[in-house]
């Protein structure tokens, strides 16, 4: 019996700290639109998002709306750590270390399921 209370109590623990954490991330599926543009090199990469559930994903002058743009969409995204909250020059930092060393600039515009419009640029300055 205290066997299973321990794991009833891990569980119900590990949730206490999970939820949080997945309420304030981004869900695409309750938001009207996202649209994230990243610039480095000259070449220009695109995810979009219109609800509800297209995607599409360029780069450069490929453009992509199968299933592989929706992974992109919830790569990138999740990469960025996109909420409400997020900060621009953490999304770049992330971006610079992680895919993109000589980004240019970044520009994110989300609409939410609440008609709410976030907006985050950067640029590079020299």
């Amino acid at each position: 019996m205290k066997k299973k209370m321990t794991i009833a109590t891990a569980l119900l623990l590990s949730w206490l700290f999970v939820l949080p954490m997945q309420v304030s991330a981004l869900n695409l599926m309750e938001s009207f639109f996202l649209k994230i543009t990243i610039v480095e090199n000259g070449i220009e990469h695109e995810w979009e998002y219109t609800s509800p559930g297209k995607y599409e994903y360029e780069k450069g002058e490929q453009v992509i709306k199968t299933d592989e743009a929706k992974v992109e969409m919830q790569s990138i995204v999740k990469l960025l750590n996109l909420s409400e909250k997020a900060k621009v020059e953490e999304m770049v930092d992330v971006l610079q270390k992680e895919r993109y060393p000589t980004l240019e600039r970044l520009e994110i515009r989300w609409m939410n399921g609440e008609s709410k419009l976030y907006t985050w640029v950067w640029d590079k300055t020299n």
